[in-house]
């Protein structure tokens, strides 16, 4: 009885690893790899006054603005691949909507990991729309993640 069961046991243990092994191996696992630890933003102007910041931020949907060392930064979208972001930045572009890209250092893993999946959509976002959702999310995600407001 004993050896039955133990018979039964390693059978399941082999059909469960085997049948894991071929799932696993139909899935793909698609990730943003994320080179160095750097963040690109699209960045849409800089400013001194906040009262202009808040006119340009409520014009431009989606968009972020972070107060840094007394001057106002309009982002109107972040990436952890420079290449994604240049395809959100084409379309400002075609807007008239002057913007750049700009490389920070990476503050919050958990961002990171976020941030990540999002670069996933991003990269098979097809229209503005889908790419200007995108960018909503992230930047509220970024928001409430690293500057906790």
């Amino acid at each position: 009885m004993k050896k039955s069961f133990l018979i039964s046991i390693l059978l399941t243990i082999l059909l469960g690893a085997f049948f894991g092994k071929v799932l696993y191996g139909r899935y793909e696992v698609e990730t943003a790899m994320v080179d160095d630890d750097s963040l690109y933003l699209l960045q849409y102007g800089v400013y001194t006054s906040e009262s202009e910041a808040k006119k340009d931020e409520e014009q431009i949907k989606p968009s972020l603005l972070v107060r840094e060392d007394n001057k106002f930064y309009l982002y109107l979208g972040m990436s952890l691949d420079e290449k994604l972001l240049e395809k959100v930045k084409d379309y400002y572009d075609e807007e008239d909507k002057v913007t750049f890209i700009k490389k920070v250092p990476l503050s919050s893993s958990t961002f990171t990991n976020h941030l990540s999946q999002w670069d996933v959509l991003l990269k098979n976002a097809n229209s503005k729309e889908e790419m200007k959702s995108i960018c909503e999310v992230v930047l509220a995600d970024y928001e409430e993640t690293v500057l906790m407001k």
